[in-house]
């Protein structure tokens, strides 16, 4: 009986280092929580208090809180699979008070990479002389006091 014992050992460290692996990022958003912000009556200040400090935010002609809940199924060596993602995204006016809210799913989405090609392009393209005038009006004009 002792005999297989030793081979059994090996076979179970192999099993069990194949079994799936979940991945947690993000914290996810009680849909409660959630219908409680109303457009037009919310303040950033109560989002922020019941949901934390979003994931990024965004500021063009309106301010935007983004939070990103997602999991991930990993299985040893192979490359992660995404099997949920929530992306949330609040939008405020310039006074703090929130105008809108939008939800996407998994399903709703895609990946998305930027082609590193394109980048280097971009970062080829501009010449020492571009580079130069772009930088003169950046320049402190005032000598510091030793």
């Amino acid at each position: 009986m002792h005999f297989r014992l030793p081979a059994i050992i090996p076979l179970f460290f192999t099993l069990s280092a194949c079994s799936a692996m979940i991945d947690v990022h993000g914290d996810a958003v009680d849909p409660e929580v959630l219908a409680s912000f109303k457009p037009n009556e919310t303040l950033y200040t109560e989002v922020q208090q019941k949901l934390g400090s979003p994931s990024s935010k965004v500021l063009f002609e309106s301010e935007e809180w983004v939070y990103i809940h997602s999991k991930q199924k990993r299985i040893a060596f192979l490359k992660p699979k995404e099997t949920e993602r929530t992306v949330i995204v609040f939008k405020f006016n310039r006074d703090g008070v929130l105008q809108n809210v939008e939800k996407k799913t998994l399903e709703q989405g895609r990946a998305f990479s930027p082609s590193p090609a394109s980048s280097q392009e971009a970062e080829e393209s501009l010449t020492i002389l571009d580079q130069m005038i772009s930088n003169v009006g950046r320049m402190n004009t005032e000598t510091p006091v030793h």
